[in-house]
């Protein structure tokens, strides 16, 4: 098993070396982009923001890039520590709300011609609480306690 052991010795290195917080910055910043991105798609089918009609197709590969982002820090950040995640209550409910906000993006909010604003303000209100739960993860640290 010789692939396991290395991929262990890799994420004990990345959760006690520089490469963490390294690697935490950049999943910030693709989700500010993800976020951002669609924080601006939402705003502008509430009326608000730039009135171009290409907007969502305009910051769609931003949207894109911030995605792929998360889906590479994500993982690594999870596994160089997943026994600690796991027992975290605001990592679980970020993983939910996640999980909802994705669908919800995937699905209704890019079919919803009649209830586009209500769309927007539950796409709004799903990706504001990632993000708080996101930041509640370390004040809900198991170790931290």
């Amino acid at each position: 098993m010789p692939f396991v052991a290395d991929f262990l010795s890799l994420m004990l290195f990345i959760k006690d070396s520089w490469l963490f917080p390294f690697i935490q910055s950049i999943h910030i910043l693709g989700i500010t982009l993800v976020v951002g991105t669609i924080a601006i798609v939402d705003l502008h089918l509430l009326g608000f923001g730039i009135r171009r009609r290409t907007l969502a197709e305009d910051v769609a590969p931003w949207t894109a890039a911030g995605l792929l982002t998360v889906w590479v820090t994500g993982p690594l950040l999870f596994w160089s520590d997943w026994n600690r995640y796991i027992k975290n209550p605001a990592f679980l409910v970020k993983m939910a709300i996640l999980a909802v906000a994705l669908l919800t993006h995937f699905t209704i909010h890019r079919r919803a011609t009649n209830h586009q604003k209500i769309a927007a303000v539950v796409s709004l209100v799903l990706w504001s609480c990632v993000v708080l739960a996101g930041r509640a993860i370390a004040d809900f640290d198991i170790r931290a306690l």
